[in-house]
């Protein structure tokens, strides 16, 4: 049974890839197919953009065929993954990165990797999936990769701290947390990260300083609509802990700096971000 296709994700994480340089005519086409997929995934249009991932694979299928080349497989691997495919993409990147890009074309062959990273993770191979993101945030130069890269290994991360005794989970955290802050220290303008460093602050316990990142995180922006309603509601749970945990003059600093960020941002009130509906009165 084939896993089903996951567009929106797959498409978001590998927008990198409409980058490439168009080279023959079935690649070309390959690469526009690829486009409308992320166009139709990116306005939720599921059916439509399994459909234009379907043409650009075929179309990237021929071009691999008759003439295989890395971005003829970079570009049949990441219709692969827009489909759900994860071990026909994890053949393709592999194929890609074997065959070897031009010289300038660094961030294609991070583009292949973070794809490999992403099939083996798809296909639960977690541990070389946590090395290449590692890998990457070192040493790619190519912005949407590194992006890409700390959110799914923050992701992954979080999620086996999950399952980890609470000795192991707080170095595994500590580890994650100074990843996020080494990351900050180069981009301290890169909302992303400080939104990752909030999650990870809060899976700690540290609710004042998941606060501290997640309010920075909604001044800088976010990528999408749907990671700044995670956050708003990330700096709603905060103050609502924080609240818990102070006395009565801590509880009155507090309130007024939060009213402070909330009036700014436009809410409805202390709790109620502005896309969010006001709960109905008891």
């Amino acid at each position: 049974m084939s896993p089903k296709p996951s567009p929106v994700r797959a498409g978001a994480l590998l927008a990198a890839g409409l980058l490439l340089a168009a080279c023959v005519s079935h690649l070309q086409e390959a690469k526009a197919a690829y486009s409308e997929a992320q166009d139709f995934a990116r306005a939720y249009r599921t059916e439509q953009a399994v459909a234009a991932y379907k043409r650009a694979r075929a179309e990237a299928w021929i071009e691999a065929r008759r003439n295989p080349s890395a971005q003829a497989f970079l570009v049949l691997g990441m219709a692969e993954a827009g489909l759900g495919l994860w071990r026909e993409a994890e053949t393709s990147f592999v194929k890609a990165a074997g065959l070897g890009f031009e010289p300038g074309e660094a961030w294609a062959s991070d583009v292949a990797l973070l794809g490999l990273a992403v099939s083996f993770e798809e296909l639960g191979i977690r541990d070389p999936a946590l090395g290449v993101y590692e890998n990457l945030l070192a040493k790619s130069a190519f912005k949407p990769v590194q992006l890409s890269a700390a959110q799914r290994y923050a992701d992954l991360t979080l999620a086996l701290a999950l399952g980890l005794e609470e000795k192991e989970k707080a170095r595994t955290l500590a580890g994650l947390v100074r990843s996020l802050e080494k990351l900050e220290a180069g981009d301290f303008a890169c909302g992303l990260y400080h939104y990752l460093h909030s999650q990870a602050e809060s899976h700690r316990g540290d609710y004042r300083r998941s606060y501290d990142e997640a309010v920075m995180a909604r001044e800088l922006g976010l990528p999408s609509e749907k990671i700044l309603r995670d956050n708003d509601n990330q700096i709603v749970f905060c103050f609502d802990n924080l609240i818990l945990g102070l006395p009565e003059a801590g509880r009155d600093v507090l309130t007024a700096s939060h009213t402070a960020w909330t009036k700014r941002w436009g809410w409805k009130d202390a709790r109620t971000p502005g896309w969010k509906e006001k709960p109905a009165k008891e």
